[in-house]
């Protein structure tokens, strides 16, 4: 039986994924465990500045207490994995990575917005109000990540409305900007000349992922020793709302229901 970590990415919270954890138990093969940073979901907020370092830190503890065979991890989530296992201060094992449109080397399209970055505190208070009209925005919002009105359903509104403001907002900043990159060390370059040693990695992209740039995805996938970059076809930024039956195959390449 394999151990499975999903990580989540930003405004998501780990319930985004308990259908996920639950149809591969129920293939009887996975034990899935979901994990939820501080100010998302039903995490009490925990760090208001450098957030990302903290959250890898945090991952780096964790993911030294506990043994998983595979991560995968989305957008922000897929930045924090990363950072924990390829940063100064790396987790100690290496387990096999699935990435779904991680953020690496910044946010381009999100810059221009931050121009008017301290508005984005009352914008995103204002959102997380229990009215009509807010809930309609944050769906309409939310087509910015998928490509089609059927793919919004409620558990995005919920999560919005439980996320800690101040976090969601200098998340989204830090992201923007992210400035971090996998080290080419030598343990990395022997990685490379010596593929028994290195963790299988695959690394998933939207053909329509209006978030992620496909320059930066092929920076990422020759960092970390040239593993291969899949496009999805037809498929925005958040492949477990799109796409969820073709994420599950990922695991079960059988009959999905």
């Amino acid at each position: 039986m394999q151990n499975i970590l999903i990580v989540h990415g930003w405004m998501h919270s780990a319930k985004r994924y308990q259908r996920l954890k639950r149809d591969l138990e129920r293939l009887g093969t996975y034990h899935v465990e979901l994990y939820e940073f501080p100010g998302f979901g039903d995490t009490p907020a925990k760090y208001k500045r450098a957030i990302l370092r903290s959250y890898a830190a945090d991952m780096q503890g964790y993911l030294d207490e506990h043994d998983f065979d595979v991560i995968v991890a989305h957008s922000m989530g897929g930045n924090v994995v990363l950072r924990a296992l390829w940063g100064e201060d790396c987790a100690r094992r290496r387990p096999g990575l699935v990435l779904l449109s991680p953020v690496y080397q910044g946010v381009g399209c999100l810059k221009p917005w931050m121009l008017v970055y301290p508005l984005w505190f009352p914008g995103m208070w204002f959102l997380q109000r229990p009215f009509a009209g807010c809930r309609f925005l944050v769906k309409l919002l939310s087509l910015f990540t998928v490509n089609h009105w059927a793919d919004i359903d409620d558990r995005i509104v919920a999560d919005v409305r439980r996320a800690d403001t101040a976090v969601a907002v200098r998340t989204l900043w830090e992201l923007a900007f992210e400035r971090w990159h996998v080290a080419g060390s030598a343990a990395m370059r022997r990685g490379r000349t010596d593929k028994t040693n290195q963790p299988q990695i695959t690394l998933l992209l939207g053909e329509k992922d209006r978030v992620i740039a496909k320059k930066k995805m092929a920076l990422l996938a020759k960092k970390l020793g040239g593993c291969e970059l899949h496009v999805v076809w037809g498929m925005g930024h958040t492949m477990v709302v799109e796409d969820y039956e073709g994420l599950l195959r990922l695991f079960w390449p059988g009959e999905t229901e």
